[in-house]
């Protein structure tokens, strides 16, 4: 039995890469600090919902007939999209406040390690339930 395919397990891998997508976005918006008329980008929410579709719609259609059409490739998993709202600009444009970048950064991390601290957990009652310590 792959206990990776159990749903909470499943959820909490879902939700440690949109964090792990998350942290990557932020660190180019931080190295982009210096560069002019940057404007830094965030994704959208992780929403319970679409981590759900997204885990069924690992399937890809398959045409069994020379006259069937082939489906189409499945949207990214986790979309970016523009900060509408900065707090200051400076004059060359770019929009990058490393202070909010660093803030977001900090509940990413805290996020991700409190999604790690529940999978060893669910881990560890799953082991003891079948016996091994």
């Amino acid at each position: 039995m792959d206990v990776t395919k159990l749903p909470l397990l499943a959820t909490l891998t879902g939700r440690m890469a949109w964090l792990n997508t998350r942290q990557q976005v932020l660190a180019k918006n931080i190295a982009n600090a210096d560069t002019p008329g940057y404007i830094p980008k965030d994704l959208k929410p992780l929403q319970f919902r679409d981590l759900v579709q997204s885990e069924g719609a690992k399937l890809a259609p398959r045409a069994t007939s020379a006259g069937h059409l082939q489906g189409t490739k499945g949207r990214e998993r986790f979309s970016g999209v523009e900060q509408k709202e900065t707090y200051e600009t400076t004059p060359d444009g770019n929009g990058v406040v490393v202070e909010e970048q660093l803030m977001k950064v900090s509940q990413t991390a805290g996020d991700y390690q409190t999604a790690t601290n529940l999978y060893r957990r669910y881990l560890s009652m799953f082991r003891t339930a079948i016996g091994r310590n």
